[in-house]
Parts: structure tokens; C-alpha cells; sequence
């Protein structure tokens, strides 16, 4: 094949690897083009149709026999590579398929979902200059003003309010210890911080367990008392609510219609999503188990499991029937999950997640983007993906540019 121009080299390439015949150095010649590919060799024309079609039907075979095995997600802890991208337009197919290939060993996909599975490739070491993905990272204050950088913070005891103990239990993870109640005038109150780039767990004095993600934070009490538990948050959190139907559990968010009086999610033990980022066109609740009630001013709605409630700028709540809980609760488990995404709304976490600002210049793109992406994947790789999906994308400064 020493002969044929290279983009149609690589397609014969990407034809015997989706058909079982290519060669382990061949598989090599594959990833050594993804890893070094110069962004003309992607205007592929549309004779190449056919062969996109097949790579296709392989891999949609593939994905069918992986659903039958009930195949796991990938997990934070698992640090899958895997990234792929769907896009409307198919003029670009063929290279995305092939990028998708390198990075995780298969491409899985159907028209309204793209998958990925345990990686079988290992990717290429990133550069060190290369901008890494967020880790575990939080700032907490105490009631005093005292403030804790728990990402070098020891394990162990941090310190101790009226009865409650706090513990820094493990690397990403803090606990409070209350071995009995507390007087009630005397509580306390702390606020867990995260930085974009950052995410942390809490193990609050009640037993519920919270997921703080990327440039959120959360004030709660240190012990519990009296006829209800209240928390605020801003940002995004996942709860996993410890049931006390003797003590109702209540969410506050703050900061998202820009007024005093915030959404409030009222439950006795559940777990659900909260997404009020300041920058989100909508607050978003999303239950997966349990009942909660969505309440902005006189505005109510009733979740149950597998339906979300959207509270508008105006105070509006919308309810969505028919949900994605897992795809709101991705982010916890380590991805990135898009479902006919606009481009704006996937680089607003992105920007969370790696630090990173977003500058566009002309007009934004309307192109709109199902797949699911790793967390632990660096930024390059992210944004190779994007080019491959005919996004001009460049960084310079710690800032994305996008240019229409």
C-alpha cells in the first residue's frame, strides 16, 4: 500500500481493523497517524461512503452483542481513556471512526447514544505540557473563617466542632463524625469549596453522602438537630439522602436566578442531581430514586424516579416526563455524557473541568453532539476530537478558541 495517497492508506487501515484482519503493525500505523495527524488529511471525499457504511455496520453489530453481555460503564476509579463524539453532519465519519479506534480499542454507537467500553489500546503519554483533567480538589471553611486546603491536607482528624469530628477519611473524601446531637443554638456551619478542576465527596453528620462537582460548593451544618436538615448549595451536587422521615432533608440552591429566594428540593431519602450552575440557562433536578418535591416561590411539581424538573430564569419549573438520569449523574462516575448537546453547553463543562475559558470568534456553531467522554482524558485529547468533528479549535493562554 506504500503507493496510495496516505488519508486513503489509513482508510483501508480503519476497513481491516473493523473486519478483523489488520495486522498488529498495521494497528500501529493506525494510532501513529491519530497521534500525528495534520487536520488536510481529513477532507475525505464521499467516495469513501461505502467504507464508512461497513466500519459502521461492524461496530453497530458489535455494540449489539456488547449490550447483550450487559457490558459495565466505565468507572472514576477504572481511569478509562476512552472518548468518542457523534455529530450530525457524516462528512467528517470516517475520521472520527477512526480517532474513536485508537482511543479505546472499539467504537460503539447508535443514532441517539455513543458508547465507550473498556479500553483495549493504551494511549500514547501525554505531554507534559498538556493541560490535565480535574482531580480531587476542595477548600473547606470552617464556621470561624478558618480555612482547609483538603488536596494537601493529611488524613486523618482535621478538627473538631462542639461533638462532631471532621475527617479527612481518604483522598477525595470527608466525613463528619457526630457521636451525639448537639445543642441547637450552638451549631455550626461549614462550606465545602470546589475550584473548576476540582470535585470532592462528603459523608455529612446524618449519613447522606453528597458529589460535589467542579466549581460548586455546599454549606451544611455540622451536626443535624431539631425538626429538619437544610443544605445550600451552588454549582452541581449528587445526593444520596440518609432516610429520617422524623426529619425532613431540604436543598437550597443560591445564586441562579440572581434573587433572594431560591429553588428549594424538599425529600425524606432519595438520590438525585442538582445542576444550578450560575452560568446554565436552567436550574436542573433529576431523581433517580425516591421522591422529591421542586419548589421557586408559589411554582411546585412532584419528581418521581426518571423525571427532572428545569426551573427557568423566571422562575418557571418545567417537569421532563421522560429523564436521563444516568446521563446526570455521569460526571460522578467519571464522564462526560452529551445527548443532542449544543457546542456552548459541552464547553461550559469543559471549561469547569479542565480550568480552561472559552473564547469564540465569529459565529458559534449549531452543530449538536451525542457521545460520552471521559473525565481522566486530557485536554488535547478532547479537543482532537472536536477537530476531527470539523470544529476549528486552538488553545493559547489557558484559553479554548473557537472559530467558526
Amino acid at each position: 500500500m506504500a503507493d496510495l495517497p496516505y488519508s486513503e492508506k489509513i482508510l483501508e487501515l480503519a476497513g481491516k481493523w473493523a473486519d478483523g484482519t489488520i495486522t498488529e503493525s498495521e494497528k500501529q500505523a493506525v494510532i501513529d497517524w491519530y497521534n500525528h495527524f495534520d487536520d488536510k488529511e481529513l477532507l475525505l471525499s464521499n467516495e469513501y461512503a461505502p467504507l464508512m457504511e461497513r466500519i459502521e455496520k461492524e461496530m453497530l453489530a458489535n455494540i449489539r452483542s456488547r449490550i447483550a453481555a450487559e457490558a459495565p460503564s466505565p468507572s472514576l476509579e477504572e481511569k478509562q481513556p476512552g472518548i468518542l463524539f457523534r455529530m450530525k453532519s457524516r462528512r467528517m465519519a470516517a475520521a472520527a471512526i477512526l480517532a474513536a479506534i485508537t482511543l479505546t480499542g472499539v467504537l460503539l454507537f447508535t443514532h441517539t447514544r455513543l458508547t465507550s467500553t473498556q479500553a483495549m489500546a493504551q494511549p500514547k503519554r501525554s505531554d507534559l505540557n498538556d493541560i490535565q483533567p480535574g482531580s480531587n480538589k476542595a477548600v473547606l471553611t470552617l464556621a470561624d473563617g478558618t480555612t482547609i486546603n483538603l488536596d494537601s491536607a493529611r488524613t486523618g482528624n482535621l478538627t473538631s466542632q462542639g461533638t462532631a469530628k471532621v475527617l479527612k477519611i481518604q483522598d477525595g473524601e470527608l466525613k463528619y463524625d457526630a457521636a451525639k446531637a448537639g445543642n441547637h443554638s450552638n451549631t455550626s456551619y461549614n462550606t465545602l469549596s470546589t475550584p473548576r478542576g476540582g470535585q470532592y465527596r462528603l459523608l455529612l453528620a446524618d449519613g447522606t453522602r453528597v458529589w460535589l462537582n467542579a466549581a460548586s460548593s455546599i454549606r451544611y451544618p455540622t451536626s443535624f438537630t431539631g425538626t429538619d436538615r437544610e443544605v445550600e448549595i451552588s454549582g452541581e451536587a449528587y445526593f444520596e439522602v440518609a432516610k429520617n422521615p422524623a426529619m425532613p432533608f431540604r436543598v437550597l440552591t443560591i445564586d441562579h436566578t440572581g434573587d433572594t429566594d431560591p429553588m428549594t428540593i424538599d425529600v425524606l431519602g432519595t438520590h438525585f442531581n442538582v445542576n444550578a450552575y450560575s452560568d446554565e440557562p436552567v436550574a436542573r433536578t433529576t431523581l433517580l430514586e425516591g421522591m422529591v418535591k421542586v419548589s421557586k416561590g408559589k411554582n411546585t411539581t412532584l419528581l418521581q424516579p426518571g423525571q427532572a424538573a428545569q426551573l427557568q430564569k423566571d422562575g418557571a419549573i418545567q417537569r421532563i416526563s421522560h429523564a436521563d438520569p444516568e446521563a446526570a449523574v455521569a460526571w460522578k462516575d467519571g464522564r462526560f455524557e452529551f445527548s443532542d448537546e449544543d457546542l456552548p453547553a459541552i464547553m461550559r463543562q469543559i471549561s469547569r473541568w479542565y480550568d480552561v475559558d472559552i473564547e469564540y470568534i465569529g459565529a458559534v456553531p449549531t452543530d449538536t453532539f451525542t457521545g460520552s467522554v471521559s473525565r481522566n482524558t486530557t485536554l488535547s485529547g478532547v479537543l482532537k476530537i472536536l477537530k476531527l468533528s470539523d470544529i476549528k479549535v486552538s488553545v493559547s493562554d489557558n484559553k479554548i478558541i473557537i472559530k467558526s
